[in-house]
């Protein structure tokens, strides 16, 4: 005989599985103008088999079609947790470049050639107008407070590494299908990567300098790995469920308008650069072929 509460039973338990938690971070992508997905895969690089992270949502600009266009993606994991995680906080060291830490793909990214530290995130000034670079705080280490003890288990392997693979192995197949700028055709395009963890449970930061417990909606958490195959370094935004909205509009949409705009404003400039470099590193390859 069929129970009386067996749609509210199985409610339930898809409610406590995290799946619903998926989709319904996948439509507050949806409604904020992205395209997006769940259950987005990719090859491990380490171990060259198919593996999963919860969710991709992209949004682009096509200035001129097949010519120039500004591609985003942001790359994320929706995580149901209990126990508290503390994020111990920092200010960057005056000295830290968090710039390099900004996943990006592009036609040309740096301009040596011309000036030895230009690149295209100086050019288009990220470290005033991208989100993670105008926080002000950074956190490298984490724990989750579970039985009294202080401790992160396996979720090093279970929230991260497989973000941070993830980011790896599409820019790589970014990188692939980008071709080489060309000056008689030329043609320009940027592609931002945004890893991101939405947390379900209590989100701290421990402020180092004060020795203080904060309840936090949004952290950044920097995170390096290596292996035989990846060395790879990224800023991951940890968001809390019920700042997931706020956290679109405020910073990763302003951060998409603020390129847009100046991408757009410096087309020309970053064109002529493309040029110029070339010309310059031709000039040093001439130089060279004469000895």
């Amino acid at each position: 005989m069929k129970s009386q509460n067996s749609d509210e039973k199985i409610k339930e338990i898809i409610s406590a599985s995290g799946y619903l938690n998926e989709q319904k971070v996948i439509v507050e992508f949806e409604n904020h103008g992205f395209f997006a997905g769940a259950n987005y895969a990719f090859e491990d690089q380490d171990e060259h088999k198919s593996r999963e992270i919860d969710f991709i949502a992209s949004r682009f600009t096509d200035f001129i079609f097949g010519k120039t266009g500004f591609y985003f993606f942001a790359y994320g994991e929706v995580k149901k947790r209990t126990n508290p995680l503390i994020f111990f906080e920092r200010k960057p060291q005056r000295n830290e470049s968090l710039e390099v830490y900004v996943p990006v793909e592009a036609t040309q990214e740096f301009f040596s050639n011309i000036d030895l530290f230009l690149d295209i995130k100086k050019v288009l000034n990220f470290s005033e107008i991208h989100h993670q670079l105008k926080h002000g705080f950074i956190s490298t280490q984490f724990c989750e407070i579970d039985n009294n003890k202080a401790g992160h288990k396996d979720l090093y392997e279970t929230l991260f590494l497989p973000l941070l693979k993830c980011v790896d192995s599409e820019m790589t197949r970014t990188r692939k299908m980008t071709s080489y700028f060309d000056p008689e055709n030329p043609c320009y395009f940027l592609n931002l990567f945004q890893p991101i963890i939405i947390i379900s449970g209590p989100l701290y930061a421990y402020d180092v300098y004060n020795d203080s417990l904060i309840k936090k909606d949004y952290i950044i958490y920097r995170r390096h790995y290596a292996s035989n195959t990846i060395k790879r370094t990224l800023l991951i935004d940890i968001v809390t469920k019920d700042y997931l909205s706020t956290y679109i509009t405020e910073k990763l949409i302003k951060t998409y308008i603020a390129i847009e705009s100046s991408f757009k404003n410096q087309m020309d400039k970053i064109i002529e650069y493309c040029i110029k470099d070339r010309v310059i590193q031709d000039q040093k390859v001439n130089k060279i072929m004469k000895k």
